[in-house]
């Protein structure tokens, strides 16, 4: 029953989707100047390339608006900025209906009828980052479906897959090598990303909106006080759990170990992790709000600490140590998601399997000065990044206002 339902509510989605938004927004001319930037993840939260490009492009662009799904966001994002907007609104819908451009960093844009009523708007699609993950067309659901009529016929319905105008990679190897093989567009261009034009300027007080404020000025302050900082930011399981419930993590030991060589942890977890509520105080482990931008705090860490996530990839930017933690490698790899280059070889950092093995790779890279992957960094920075100067969003600027001249 349940199938039969959903199957219905697609048809239903379709025929007002293809049958009646489309052919409406043929009716509404498109501004010439108007840019919507739609704020990322499931919320329309505004923060990475969204974030960091719309300010960029704020200051030069008068018609410009940031459009959220969360009136939470909507309030919050008010504060700063006037050309906000919460969808669903009929203000919002008549936006997207006339905007000559809209910019995302994630699929699920298309969400809700956005994909039908911005069906003839140039839209330029950031993505929100590089990594080892295979993703969109490249992934083995998208494949395997391929070869089944319903859901294929599905991704059809609900335009799942769209065709861009314009997609930012960070290099040659990762167009070649992952995004043509990801995504349809007319056009691929290689700018970086905006988020990390932070690590070559200083940081404004803009840059610190929706940032966890408490805990990046305890950050700064740990700094001023010649503690070593390292970030451990893990990726998301889509089967669940999360270092600490697995207990790949001892907290009590972990503390003790900061206290005794004078660090502070900073953890960031994923977006989507759902952790189970600790109201124990750990004095030198920082707990850094989950659903907020840490980018403004990324260049105050001495080393990183990851596992899956390509945060690393916009760590190499900064030249720094990278240890990686993949204690549950052979389940993500088997269940979680597939992964298109060797791991091994991707990756710039040693691999630790256990808590102790993680902490003596720590006191090799730290404290005994014992940085040997200087070579290797440099080596995949180089793969993943053809500009390494802060002018990511000075360069998508440039494409957009090509895009508006047209």
């Amino acid at each position: 029953m349940k199938i039969i339902l959903r199957r219905i509510s697609i048809v239903i989605y379709a025929i007002i989707g293809w049958c009646i938004l489309l052919p409406l927004s043929s009716l509404f001319p498109k501004k010439k100047d108007l840019i919507v930037f739609i704020g990322g993840r499931k919320e329309g939260l505004f923060q990475g390339n969204i974030k960091f490009l719309y300010q960029h492009l704020e200051k030069t662009h008068k018609n410009l608006y940031f459009l959220t799904y969360s009136r939470k966001e909507y309030i919050e994002i008010k504060k700063h900025y006037n050309k906000v907007i919460c969808y669903p609104s009929i203000k919002s819908i008549y936006l997207l209906l006339r905007c000559k451009i809209a910019v995302v960093d994630i699929y699920e844009w298309i969400k809700d009828f956005r994909y039908f009523l911005l069906f003839r708007s140039k839209i330029v699609q950031l993505w929100h980052g590089v990594g080892f993950k295979r993703i969109q067309l490249d992934s083995p659901s998208y494949i395997e479906d391929q070869k089944k009529f319903f859901p294929s016929l599905e991704a059809i319905l609900y335009a799942l897959y769209p065709k861009y105008d314009v997609l930012i990679s960070t290099s040659e190897f990762y167009t070649e090598q992952l995004f043509k093989r990801a995504f349809k567009s007319k056009k691929i261009i290689e700018c970086g990303y905006p988020r990390n034009d932070i690590f070559f300027r200083e940081t404004t007080k803009n840059d610190l909106i929706r940032c966890d404020i408490e805990a990046y000025n305890k950050i700064w302050q740990y700094k001023k006080e010649d503690y070593k900082l390292i970030l451990y930011a893990p990726t998301y399981r889509e089967t669940g759990g999360d270092p600490i419930s697995s207990q790949a993590i001892q907290l009590h030991d972990l503390n003790q170990y900061a206290k005794n060589n004078k660090l502070i942890f900073v953890f960031k977890f994923h977006t989507y992790t759902n952790l189970s509520d600790n109201q124990e105080f750990f004095s030198n482990i920082l707990s850094f709000d989950n659903e907020l931008d840490v980018y403004p705090a990324l260049k105050m860490m001495d080393l990183l600490i990851t596992d899956y996530s390509s945060i690393y990839m916009d760590y190499l930017l900064l030249n720094k140590p990278i240890l990686y933690y993949p204690y549950d490698y052979e389940k993500y790899i088997e269940k979680d998601r597939a992964i298109q280059f060797d791991y091994e070889w991707i990756t710039a950092g040693e691999k630790c399997y256990s808590q102790k093995e993680l902490l003596d790779w720590i006191s090799h890279i730290l404290m005994d000065g014992k940085d040997t992957q200087q070579v290797k960094r440099s080596e995949i920075c180089d793969l993943a990044f053809t500009y390494k100067d802060g002018k990511a969003s000075e360069r998508i600027s440039n494409e957009i206002d090509k895009m508006l001249m047209k």
